[in-house]
């Protein structure tokens, strides 16, 4: 009977298969952001689908009647899952190019396997990336800034722009030689871009590729695009996985955004009118992948990929004795689990007293049970190695204060070897934007103590941080000896320590947060 109910809900909200792929449209756009790597077609426990995949995103848009179709990507695509990581990108990327994306912005993270990686990637399976603000040392655009569409009646201009902050949104020496230009440059750049694209290519639709975010803590975001720059019919926006459900209108400009991970396929229809273009945005569930039948080639190629790497994937490589929580919120919003496990594994292998990560190196939960390699590469995807800087305790609240005050970025950190209470404290953007759940520290005890600002902590880090990555700044001149890889660490303390060891570990209050303002 709940089956029953179930697929008789899904028939309503779906309408059948003509009313989810087929508009009454002049051009339909099918977009996507920050899949990280999930490239397959999953379901849950239920049967239900999950995750879209490549090979129904294709079948979707093959489902569709409007004469005039595109699929878009804005950005973070090649990297993320094990699957991604485990050919530096090569296997992601060929279902990327099957999939037949006309255009793609650049994330931060195709960058974490080097620019000259993702150059040759580009190079081999020919996908479009696209970005007017990516420069090399001598001027020169690393990609096209345009892609110009003709669709016979009309031109589609799409023009891509990359976060400033890709220089510290990955490991700095992966995108070394490269300038993305300071957050003052991007509403100067697009509006270059929709002039030329309006002007010189004659273009009737504009759309932007951003990969620049629409929460608080980006800036310049999505949102201050539409603002500012005028002549934008569509933002598609990635890198702050907001789910944008109907877009957000701004200004003649819609902002489009699926969130993450291929739950969600991105669907906006254009009609043209007298008036000009109207346009209506929705975002399909995965379960709307029940209607549509998935692309055969990229079906095949999907399960050719999976086979290859299945043995590697599926090897045991630890015991897990606990659940740790490594999810996004957990990890950018408070003290997780996960977080505090990695620390302890680093003060075990490299002997400091202190640990200190950022948020974002921490990618998912690890379950209890058998840990499989593909479960630590999904959850440690970036072979961060342990660096050991010797700090004042000045430095270290520096540190603990800016990561503190970021929240839902990946600079919040995760710690262990310290008791930081902090409070909830009202911080602005520099346009004014608030700040919601940002902290400052109160007190910070070390082994019982209080620290002191002037002695000296041993501090492990990692070679992300070591470089200015996500904005630590202060860690970028500080002089590191290496600890080894910090997976390879975690590994070997839950393979070292007894489950009641790891349990207390995970039952440690490193972060007090005093609710008052």
């Amino acid at each position: 009977m709940k089956k029953n109910c179930l697929l008789f809900a899904l028939a309503l909200f779906l309408g059948g298969a003509t009313a989810v792929f087929a508009d009454d449209a002049d051009l339909v756009i099918y977009h996507t952001n920050d899949v990280h790597g999930y490239a397959f077609h999953e379901v849950g426990a239920d049967g239900a689908p999950t995750r879209w995949g490549y090979d129904y995103i294709k079948g979707a848009v093959n489902a569709d009647a409007t004469p005039v179709k595109m699929l878009l990507d804005a950005g973070d695509i090649i990297q993320g899952q094990a699957f991604a990581a485990a050919g530096d990108g090569a296997y992601v990327a060929r279902l990327v190019a099957l999939c037949g994306y006309d255009a793609l912005a650049v994330g931060n993270h195709e960058f974490d396997y080097g620019w000259q990686r993702l150059v040759e990637l580009r190079d081999r399976e020919r996908l479009n990336f696209i970005a007017a603000n990516i420069k090399l040392a001598d001027g020169r655009l690393l990609f096209p800034p345009y892609f110009v569409r003709d669709c016979g009646a009309f031109k589609v201009g799409v023009f891509g722009l990359t976060t400033p902050a890709t220089v510290n949104g990955t490991t700095p020496r992966n995108v070394a030689q490269l300038t993305f230009g300071d957050g003052a440059a991007i509403v100067p750049i697009a509006t270059a871009a929709v002039k030329h694209l309006r002007e010189v290519e004659n273009v009737s639709v504009v759309v932007a590729l951003a990969h620049l975010g629409s929460e608080p803590y980006c800036e310049p975001s999505s949102l201050t695009l539409a603002r500012e720059v005028p002549g934008i019919d569509l933002i598609i926006d990635g890198h702050s996985h907001s789910a944008l459900a109907g877009g957000v209108k701004i200004n003649d400009t819609l902002v489009v955004s699926t969130g993450a991970y291929g739950v969600y396929l991105g669907k906006v229809a254009g009609r043209r009118t007298a008036a000009g273009w109207e346009w209506s945005a929705k975002l399909l569930p995965a379960a709307a992948s029940t209607t549509v039948a998935p692309d055969p080639q990229l079906t095949a190629a999907s399960a050719a990929a999976q086979a290859q790497l299945a043995t590697v994937m599926n090897e045991v490589v630890a015991p897990m004795p606990v659940d740790l929580d490594g999810s996004r919120d957990a990890t950018r919003r408070g003290s997780s689990a996960l977080g505090r496990v990695v620390g302890a594994a680093a003060l075990a292998a490299s002997g400091a007293e202190i640990a200190l990560l950022n948020g974002g190196g921490l990618r998912a939960s690890l379950k209890k049970g058998d840990l499989t390699r593909g479960e630590l590469t999904t959850a440690m995807p970036y072979q961060n190695r342990i660096t050991v800087v010797e700090i004042t305790g000045a430095t270290l609240t520096a540190a603990l204060n800016y990561g503190l005050g970021l929240p839902g970025s990946g600079a919040f950190p995760q710690f262990y070897g310290m008791t930081v209470t902090a409070k909830k404290v009202e911080r602005r953007l520099p346009d004014g934007t608030p700040v919601v759940g940002a902290l400052t520290v109160e007190t910070v005890v070390v082994n019982g103590k209080p620290l002191d600002p002037q002695a000296t902590y041993r501090v492990a880090i990692n070679d992300f941080m070591a470089a200015g990555g996500d904005g630590y700044a202060m860690f970028e001149n500080c002089a590191g000896l290496d600890g080894g890889q910090l997976d390879a660490a975690l590994l070997d303390y839950l393979r070292r320590a007894s489950a009641p060891e790891i349990e207390n570990t995970v039952a440690t209050e490193t972060l007090k947060i005093k609710d008052e303002e």
